[in-house]
Parts: C-alpha cells; structure tokens; sequence
C-alpha cells in the first residue's frame, strides 16, 4: 500500500509542476452545463436541464434483479472475496 500512495503522491507533484494560470477555474470538470446562455450563470438552476426530475419509479423486483447473477445464496448476490482480515 505504501507503494501504491507513494505513487499517487508522485503523481500528484507532477502535476503540481504545470503552469495552470491560464486556465479558468471550473465548478465541473464536465461541460454539460448550458455554456450557450449566461441566464443561470450565478443561479442554482445552472444544471437544471441536465437533471431529470426525482420521482419515485418502482425498483427492480429481487427475484429479477438474481436470476442474471453469476451465483447467488437465494438472497444475496454471491461475490469472490476481496478483503482479508
């Protein structure tokens, strides 16, 4: 795990070497936002049509959402382990 940190650590000082004072500050690394109009630029609205309305749907029922799982107890989804203690 050391390893592994000391690795994001180096990267991370990589990129701390780049000159970024041309570049704009951003509130989403993705731009999905409406850049095509300044109507909502200081409003909460700003990613209001790219979020769809939260309505309660039913869910899958859980015998459905089981048959296509690899291996399963009946009531849970069987996975490998991962974590060892």
């Amino acid at each position: 795990m050391l390893k592994d940190l000391n690795s994001i650590l180096g990267y991370i000082d990589r990129l701390n070497q780049l000159d970024t004072s041309d570049v704009q500050p951003m509130a989403q690394v993705a731009s999905r936002y409406d850049e095509r109009s300044d109507k909502h630029k200081d409003d909460l609205n700003l990613f209001a049509y790219v979020m769809r309305a939260d309505e309660p749907r039913p869910s899958l029922p859980h015998v459905e959402a089981l048959r296509n799982a690899p291996a399963t107890d009946g009531a849970f989804f069987k996975v490998p382990k991962v974590i060892e203690r």
